[in-house]
């Protein structure tokens, strides 16, 4: 029943073509979410936002992300990973490039919700390829690597969405950053295999919700989940404006220390998940062994914490992109921790989208919750002290208690 490969010619390594596919869609996801961002002057103008305005188009997309991830990631399990990923990243680049299309906020704030529901399938779809494609001890660095889309999707997105905006406009931008989700959609149904998941491509299982709330282990990689998206989440939603205050950068400025923060982090957080898999290579997973590799990984994270010590500029990104690297292979590592130890390899995108539901309610409280501090304050310096507290509550939850296999069903 599990989502695999069916030609039995198949060379072992035409996976790392879908490993390279499946970063690349998370690399497309979020850099379509950063063109939003660096269009927003400009759209702001031409629907005549107020502050109050940007902020609800800023977050639309979040509405249905949220409420509609855990049956994004049922129908994964149901219909499998060819189907539901060519499905899904077509829909959202179809919405992104129906934003550049529509005239009034209402049908433009339509499409940011359509763009929402079409990337919820993003992260369960990874943790399902990984299943079915990685060895067990490759399995972590292959989500780092889908985590580390992140930070290269939002610097890519914000470069190229500049520049395409810049030359052509942001309706033609939006129309040109669809038309690439689109071609990835081609490709992805034209090279991944017809999915094996059972007879007419469905499931014989669902989630059973009351089991799997049961188990310990479910909940301390959630609760450490939760903890490292806060602080995700944080950093997504408020890094360029934490550089341009602390640092008083100039716009641009801003923008490039930004990107070098994201890539920089990526290029580390790769290189971490290489290391934790070596680590795990002669190790039993079935035990939960690699839960050392995620509560190291988010300990070291809470670095980040220091920051208020830190004054110049290289200190400043220096820390930021270190904590930033650890936080994303602490997550990939964590996702591969979830994929170790559930028995059901059919629900692995389900419980993955369950673990998302709650991780995402958390990480949309974060910026929330900066603001209120900011404005309480007048600085930084209580918002990092809080995310290094959260996150030594997510190290606990990990190191504690996923111990050992447990059943979604």
């Amino acid at each position: 029943m599990r989502d695999l490969p069916v030609l039995p010619a198949q060379p072992l390594r035409f996976r790392y073509v879908i490993y390279t596919l499946t970063v690349l869609m998370s690399v497309i996801c979020y850099a379509d979410r950063a063109a939003l961002s660096v269009g927003m002057p400009v759209i702001a103008r031409v629907f005549a936002l107020s502050p109050s305005q940007i902020g609800w188009v800023l977050s639309s997309f979040l509405w249905s992300y949220f409420i509609l991830n855990l049956p994004g990631a049922m129908l994964l399990d149901r219909f499998g990973a060819r189907r539901v990923g060519t499905w899904a990243v077509a829909f959202w680049s179809i919405a992104m490039m129906l934003g550049g299309m529509v005239t009034t906020l209402p049908l433009f704030l339509v499409t940011r919700v359509m763009l929402g529901a079409g990337e919820t399938p993003t992260f369960p779809l990874g943790n399902k390829v990984a299943r079915a494609w990685a060895p067990d001890h490759e399995r972590g660095i292959m989500l780092t690597a889908l985590i580390c889309g992140l930070p290269v999707g939002l610097a890519a997105g914000s470069i190229a969405g500049a520049w395409l905006i810049t030359h052509i406009g942001w309706r033609a931008a939006f129309l040109a950053l669809g038309g690439v989700g689109l071609a990835w959609s081609w490709i992805w149904w034209r090279a991944y295999p017809r999915d094996a998941a059972a007879p007419g491509g469905t499931t014989r299982r669902i989630l059973s919700i009351r089991r799997i709330f049961g188990a310990a282990p479910f909940w301390g990689i959630v609760v450490g989940q939760c903890c490292a998206n806060y602080a995700n989440f944080l950093l997504m939603s408020w890094l360029p404006i934490i550089l341009k205050q602390v640092l008083k950068l100039s716009l641009i400025e801003t923008g490039v220390w930004t990107a070098i923060c994201y890539l920089v982090s990526a290029a580390l957080g790769l290189m971490l998940g290489r290391l934790g898999e070596r680590a795990m290579r002669q190790q039993d997973l079935r035990h939960g062994t690699r839960r050392w590799i995620v509560g190291s990984y988010f300990l070291m994270a809470t670095s980040m914490g220091f920051l208020p010590l830190c004054q110049s500029l290289p200190s400043v990104v220096a820390l930021l992109a270190i904590a930033m690297a650890f936080l994303m292979a602490g997550i990939g590592a964590n996702m591969a921790l979830l994929s170790d130890l559930i028995v059901e390899e059919d629900l692995v995108a389900s419980t993955t989208g369950l673990s998302f539901t709650f991780s995402n309610g958390a990480g949309i409280a974060a910026p929330v919750v900066t603001g209120y501090l900011l404005q309480a304050t007048g600085n930084f310096h209580g918002v990092f002290y809080l995310t290094a507290v959260i996150l030594l509550l997510g190290v606990l939850s990990i190191v504690l208690l996923p111990r050992r296999r447990f059943h979604a069903c």
